[in-house]
């Protein structure tokens, strides 16, 4: 998607589609309660058809450029994605540019409201995680002519500019790793499955390289909670009674692995003779848990961090620049909770 390649649309086209006045979309993007229910009905129709959003703030940019940038993603909660953010908007800050930041807790629902709220306020550049999103999301992105950099996931076809990992790859170096370790009954610990796109992908990989190997895989989806750490050691307790002969884990998270792990060590299980876990992220204190280090794939999220920023900010720049793909790769760190030496993808 190249957006400013497109025609960006304005309240006179949403005018010309609904059959009104200029003057009346106005009034009713101001004060809708104004207009007509059947008038303001026809607006809205045409609004949500042509992927509209009213600019708020359009007279200070002529001629110019937008002081402002933004990031959009699915959690705050998770470390590296904090630790990406406080590195591009140290990049970016440097340069001029006010970061915002919009987190939709995987709803897809929320995130498209996000857009269309920022998207009001004219940023230079967007950047926005994963490939999965709501239709009029990706419409109202396009129509913008707001340039977008897609990150966290290089897949599909909706943004020229990428960066970050191929999942489906991920998933399927994990899977070989753990069987090469001596696995053959593995699981796959998740949450929220249903709404990550990107641990759907692992899943697919892992599922895929398992088939050929020929080992088979338990998918288990941890209950949403509020304490997830408490909640993935109550699974692991309940999955191993049912789930007898599993010899090994691949985590959606460090820190679902690192709760398995404790679990693990507080109840005997050895680690890794009779267990191997392995996580994902890698987070700063997996080196050094105790008595048993976390095995993790480490995504370089440095790297997603400055190539994304260095990316915003050549596009926020320079108009004829619409991004590339960049896949950073990864690394699969072996530790105490797996038996293999050093393997990188």
């Amino acid at each position: 998607m190249r957006q400013r390649s497109r025609q960006i649309i304005k309240l006179d086209d949403v005018a010309q589609q609904a059959g009104v006045s200029p003057s009346t979309v106005s009034l009713y993007i101001r004060y809708p309660e104004k207009v007509s229910e059947r008038t303001g009905a026809k607006i809205q129709h045409a609004i949500d058809q042509l992927g509209y959003v009213h600019n708020k703030i359009a007279s200070q940019f002529t001629g110019g450029r937008s002081s402002s940038m933004a990031v959009v993603l699915p959690s705050l909660a998770n470390i590296i994605f904090s630790r990406v953010i406080q590195q591009i908007e140290r990049t970016v800050s440097e340069q001029g540019y006010q970061l915002s930041i919009a987190s939709h807790d995987h709803n897809l629902e929320k995130e498209e409201a996000q857009v269309r709220a920022i998207l009001q306020w004219s940023p230079a550049v967007i950047a926005i995680a994963g490939a999965d999103h709501k239709p009029e999301t990706l419409k109202m992105l396009e129509n913008s002519g707001v340039p977008v950099v897609q990150m966290w996931q290089v897949d599909g076809s909706n943004f020229s500019a990428q960066v970050g990992n191929d999942h489906i790859h991920i998933g399927y170096e994990a899977a070989r790793f753990l069987v090469e370790s001596g696995c053959k009954k593995l699981g796959y610990f998740t949450t929220r499955f249903a709404e990550d796109i990107r641990a759907r992908k692992r899943y697919e990989g892992f599922c895929h390289a398992l088939a050929e190997l020929g080992v088979s895989v338990t998918l288990v989806d941890i209950p949403r909670t509020e304490n997830i750490y408490q909640a993935s050691r109550e699974t692991l307790t309940k999955t191993l009674i049912k789930e007898r002969g599993m010899d090994g884990i691949f985590c959606t998270s460090d820190a679902i692995a690192s709760a398995l792990l404790m679990e693990a060590c507080d109840r005997g299980i050895r680690v890794p003779d009779q267990l191997s876990i392995l996580g994902f992220g890698d987070f700063p204190s997996s080196a050094w848990m105790s008595p048993v280090s976390l095995s993790s794939v480490n995504l370089n999220a440095d790297v997603i961090a400055t190539r994304t920023a260095e990316m915003m900010l050549k596009m926020g720049s320079d108009e004829n620049y619409h991004g590339e793909v960049c896949d950073v790769g990864f690394e699969i760190m072996p530790r105490g909770s797996t038996k293999l030496p050093i393997y990188t993808a």
